[in-house]
């Protein structure tokens, strides 16, 4: 079953929309007028924005929050999304992604994450992993002598589960091929003495740190210290510790990951009391990895694994490295990202999967 929304159907007052056995969804405006769905079940839920760039707002379960912490207490009509941040779950693309060099005329993270959505709709459904709601929708770029492509994504939320799907795809509406980049940016947030733990090796072969700062940021002199011990060991970013302070921002370049038999990598936030922030994705569909965090007084973001088709360099750069696909006119392209919550026995169970994974390497 699928429902088209209007923003009529939205008021300031969150309203029951429909139920579906444990799963609800309810709509709900926040003060700032931005439309919001929640997504309802037995162990929590997500709000998503389905008109402002169908971000995932927010995913609560089990009494924990997994978004990152800043100032940004709801989400507002705004410009670009760095006016308004403060989601768990971006879309970034999708002719241009990346942080813009000063020869780049691309707003930040291309024009994806904040534009408003032509249609959207609440789907109800069972697949192969159980019954479902879902927040999806549909948004056309157009531009005369230029591009032509729609995008639709959706995010799923099962019953009786603490994980998402979260899609996205793409199809070219136009005959010839288009510059095609993606990244999910997931912000979960930072807690000091949490340990990551990944099928991925701790070595600069596989991981190393970004060493441009943003146009935007200002250096604290404790964060020069920072980078110089991630320089010499990349396993210095496993645990945030208590004295240590990540602002601007840590990027690392996250490279061939090791694969389970399906294909998937697996990214794994153990918390100090057992539960964990999990995140999983195909690596042959999105071969990209890199990893955000943030830890001062004003922010907390821990961007664990941020899936994509390129580094976030920029289109410039990473069109140099060859990292900017070419999607042929009237094809589609579709990526499936699994991230949420784990219990303390789920994510004990899951690390030692990842070790398994990871066993000889």
């Amino acid at each position: 079953m699928k429902i088209q929304l209007r923003e009529a159907m939205f008021s300031d007052k969150e309203h029951l929309f429909l139920e579906d056995g444990a799963l609800k969804a309810y709509l709900f405006r926040y003060d700032s007028g931005v439309c919001a769905v929640k997504l309802e079940n037995e162990k929590g839920h997500i709000i998503v924005l389905p008109y402002q760039g169908q971000m995932v707002w927010d995913a609560v379960f089990c009494g924990r929050s997994l978004k990152m912490k800043n100032a940004c207490i709801m989400p507002k009509f705004r410009g670009e999304f760095r006016d308004t941040y403060g989601c768990y779950v971006m879309h970034c693309g999708i002719l241009r992604m990346g942080c813009p060099s000063e020869q780049d005329t691309h707003p930040h993270h291309g024009e994806l994450p904040y534009v408003t959505y032509d249609k959207a709709a609440i789907v109800s459904g069972e697949d192969e992993k159980g019954r479902f709601l879902a927040v999806t929708g549909l948004y056309e770029y157009y531009k005369v002598f230029d591009n032509h492509y729609a995008a639709r994504p959706m995010t799923k939320l099962y019953e009786g589960s603490t994980l998402l799907d979260i899609i996205l795809e793409i199809e070219n509406l136009g005959s010839a091929p288009m510059d095609l980049m993606y990244q999910c940016h997931i912000n979960n947030a930072t807690e000091v003495g949490a340990r990551i733990y990944q099928t991925l090796p701790w070595d600069k072969e596989h991981m190393s740190a970004r060493v441009s700062i943003p146009q935007y940021s200002e250096v604290d002199p404790k964060f020069l210290a920072l980078m110089e011990r991630v320089q010499k060991d990349v396993s210095a970013t496993q645990a945030v510790g208590a004295d240590d302070v990540y602002d601007p921002e840590l990027v690392m370049f996250l490279r061939n990951p090791t694969k389970d038999a399906d294909g998937f990598v697996h990214y794994l936030y153990v918390h100090t009391d057992g539960s964990a922030d999990y995140t999983a994705y195909d690596a042959n569909v999105l071969p990209c990895g890199v990893r955000w965090m943030v830890h001062h007084k004003d922010w907390q973001a821990m961007g664990m694994a941020l899936p994509g088709t390129a580094e976030p360099e920029g289109y410039l750069a990473e069109k140099e490295k060859g990292n900017v696909r070419k999607l042929p006119g009237k094809a589609k392209w579709r990526s499936v990202i699994t991230a949420g919550y784990l219990s303390a026995d789920e994510a004990a169970e899951k690390k030692n999967q990842i070790e398994q994974i990871m066993g000889g390497h």
